[in-house]
């Protein structure tokens, strides 16, 4: 197999060899950046403490409770008009030239509207702009016209061009987990005192995780032994949050929950943002899976690249 691989390289084309040489190059790096970057978005997933809304702190959370709609904004979906929190569709027609055949995007719309988690202690609205959205319904089907009736079950039927729907959805009453950043407004005391008691637990925690082995393999991301500028800049975020939840915790007392309103939106440093419709075991399962098709996909591309730079070099 490998002398027949050899016997292929030598025979091509200087030119084309070229092409192929950065071509696998380029996909070998491209497959280790997506592997290993899926792979860090697992660990976070896996390591980001589940808050609840009644004490959790501001920033970086995920949560879990129910999604519900906003009463006064109610949502449905455009193709089927199924009432749901997020949607999003597109539209395609089949165009044919020649012998090539190919699904052209006609129409792609994904709404915007904000929608509420319920985790139990409290509810906060979810911006869905900029999300990683996991959908708990997704559908794709053709119909041979677009003013058809939206069943799934039609057949294409004759004349006209043919177009294919697809549909993904969130949908109202079920389960949903959040992963982004949080925002409460309302009555909360912001003053120095409060600033200088966080800031201070928040160093406290860092340098006992500095010098807790468990705690620095938490932010060790990658996995190679060393503690990275993003993945230290993580860990701080981290400390912050979790030294704002302990002064909430203490200062629940001053709180009113009629006064507060929580937001989860984007988070400003490039962290994640995801709002699922699967629970975050299945997400980090998949995301594990997903990582190592990656890295397995990268590391054949790095024997075949090997195969090919030991039988000649492009330059």
């Amino acid at each position: 197999m490998q002398d027949a691989i050899a016997d292929w390289l030598t025979g091509l084309d200087p030119g084309f060899y070229l092409v192929l040489w950065l071509g696998l190059l380029i996909l070998l790096l491209i497959s280790l950046f997506v592997g290993f970057r899926t792979l860090a978005r697992a660990r976070i997933i896996a390591h980001t403490p589940t808050a609840k809304l009644r004490s959790a702190a501001q920033g970086f959370n995920e949560i879990e409770g129910t999604g519900r709609v906003i009463d006064e904004q109610p949502l449905y979906s455009p193709l089927t008009f199924t009432r749901c929190l997020w949607f999003e569709m597109k539209i395609e027609r089949l165009e044919s030239s020649g012998k090539n055949r190919n699904w052209v995007t006609v129409q792609r719309r994904t709404s915007d509207s904000l929608l509420r988690v319920d985790d139990g202690t409290g509810e906060a609205f979810v911006d869905p702009d900029h999300a990683r959205v996991i959908p708990h319904s997704s559908r794709r089907w053709r119909e041979r016209s677009p003013g058809s009736d939206w069943s799934s079950t039609s057949s294409l039927g004759f004349g006209g061009k043919p177009y294919r729907y697809t549909e993904r959805l969130l949908l109202p009453e079920q389960p949903i987990y959040v992963l982004g950043w949080l925002e409460t407004r309302g009555h909360r005391n912001g003053g120095v005192t409060e600033r200088e008691t966080i800031d201070q637990r928040r160093r406290e925690l860092l340098q006992e995780w500095k010098h807790d082995e468990a705690a620095r393999n938490r932010f060790d991301l990658d996995g190679d032994g060393e503690i990275s500028p993003r993945e230290w800049n993580w860990a701080m975020r981290l400390a912050q949050a979790q030294a704002r939840k302990e002064f909430s915790e203490a200062d629940q007392p001053r709180l009113s929950a009629s006064n507060t309103v929580h937001l989860l939106h984007r988070p400003p440093g490039g962290e994640p943002f995801i709002i699922s419709g699967l629970p975050q075991e299945t997400l980090i399962r998949r995301k594990t899976h997903k990582a190592g098709a990656f890295i397995v996909a990268s590391l054949v591309l790095f024997v075949i690249w090997l195969i090919a730079q030991g039988v000649r070099t492009p330059f």
